[in-house]
């Protein structure tokens, strides 16, 4: 498994400008060779290989102003572009409803590209002194503990709105430390949302569902949109560059990337400590394209990167032994929990209308057939847990018919951010 240890590097740092020269190169070199390229795709000629791309540009001064292995990397990012494309072609030939459209042929980079520095474009002897250090480059990250030579994968640098990140990609061997606690009848189910970020419950009764509140990334991109809206107003014809606005958008980012792994990280400690061993998230394709639920709910809703949390959320769950599983969430909020309602999935071309027995009321609440009240992100969630996991959540069925709705209201947890208070200066 790979982890990536990251640095931003800010305007004023000592290496911002060998990032912003060394990634300018990129940018040309492959737009040099995306014209080759792409005179070769429009006039028949046929598109290079990596080989014939290193064989015609070593001459070239971009080329030689980087060091051999970036540069042929630089090649590689082309060259592999392309045939990404001719496969993309051949699936949507085959079958077009995978795709939101045609493939197009890969164009030119407008902004600066990335760098890679692969293990041999790493010094070996600055590595044996504590230091990672890229080839010709003044870049000295220290080497973090235990880590051998042979893990290091590759350095990054990624140019980023305001900033640039040097990114250190290591390999790590996989563990079982928490496989001994894991419980093999606990299982999951995350409900996905706006307000409530992650609303999980569990096939046992006893253990009360957990809401992952999501207000403060709402209202973090609320702050952002107004204040974004505010500096361009300032600028003629609202274009050109700011650094206010290249700031405002690195400390949104950053805020995001930080609140996502903090909620990651309270959800992976809260299941390892109570043995889960089987998580279903509901999550639909294409679930943000073309929304109609209103200006300010699609805006609010895309702005917040629920793949990317999904995404981190999975890979950490794995790490630490627990299978995740990605499931379609069709009808899941309509159909009733309490009721045991058949949950079917969404086909675009079937036009049947689905009758459910409950309905959700307000903004909270979905009542039952019977005129019980339970939550309505966890009777979402429950019906994911159903829905993707039926041998972990059938035994819920007998409860319900026994016993009624014991469902009981979640608590909420919001992650916690440490602050730096400023020393008091004596004047």
């Amino acid at each position: 498994m790979r982890q990536v240890e990251k640095h931003i590097i800010k305007e004023g740092h000592e290496w911002f400008d060998y990032c912003s020269e060394i990634t300018t190169l990129s940018r040309q070199l492959y737009n040099t060779a995306q014209f080759t390229q792409r005179q070769g795709f429009f006039y028949g000629w046929g598109t290079q290989t990596l080989i014939c791309l290193d064989t015609l540009f070593k001459q070239n001064e971009n080329y030689k102003s980087l060091p051999a292995k970036v540069a042929q990397l630089v090649l590689k990012q082309n060259a592999d572009g392309w045939i990404a494309y001719y496969k993309a072609l051949s699936a949507y030939k085959v079958d077009s409803t995978k795709f939101t459209g045609r493939p197009k042929p890969p164009n030119y980079i407008d902004v600066k590209n990335l760098v890679k520095f692969n293990n041999q474009a790493i010094s070996k002897r600055e590595f044996s002194k504590g230091s990672v250090a890229p080839s010709m480059s003044p870049i000295r990250i220290p080497v973090k503990p235990g880590l051998r030579f042979e893990d290091l994968c590759e350095v990054r640098i990624i140019p980023k709105t305001g900033c640039y990140v040097i990114e250190v990609v290591y390999e790590i061997p996989q563990t079982s430390e928490f496989f001994c606690s894991l419980n093999p009848e606990l299982n999951a189910a995350i409900d996905i949302g706006l307000d409530n970020l992650a609303t999980i419950v569990f096939n046992d009764l006893a253990i009360q569902p957990i809401i992952v509140n999501g207000k403060p990334l709402k209202s973090a991109n609320q702050f952002y949109n107004k204040q974004i809206a505010r500096n361009r107003g300032f600028r003629s014809l609202g274009k050109g560059k700011s650094r206010r606005i290249a700031s405002l958008v690195r400390n949104r980012n950053q805020f995001v990337d930080s609140y996502l792994h903090q909620s990651t990280k309270m959800i992976v400690d809260e299941f390892v400590s109570l043995g889960v061993t089987h998580v279903s998230i509901g999550k639909n394709e294409q679930w943000k394209t073309r929304l109609n639920l209103g200006k300010r709910t699609n805006q609010n809703f895309t702005q917040i990167p629920h793949a990317k949390f999904i995404e981190m959320l999975t890979y950490k769950l794995e790490r630490v032994g627990i299978t995740v599983k990605v499931t379609e969430e069709s009808y899941t909020s309509k159909a009733s929990f309490i009721d045991w309602d058949i949950i079917p999935t969404y086909q675009p071309n079937n036009k049947v209308k689905h009758v459910f027995s409950g309905r959700r009321v307000k903004r909270a609440w979905y009542i039952s057939k019977t005129g019980l009240k339970i939550h309505a992100d966890v009777n979402g969630a429950l019906n994911i847990g159903r829905k993707s996991n039926p041998e972990g959540f059938d035994s819920f069925k007998s409860i319900l018919r026994d016993k009624g709705c014991q469902v009981v209201h979640p608590r909420r947890i919001t992650p916690l951010f440490k602050r730096v208070h400023a020393e008091s200066r004596v004047a």
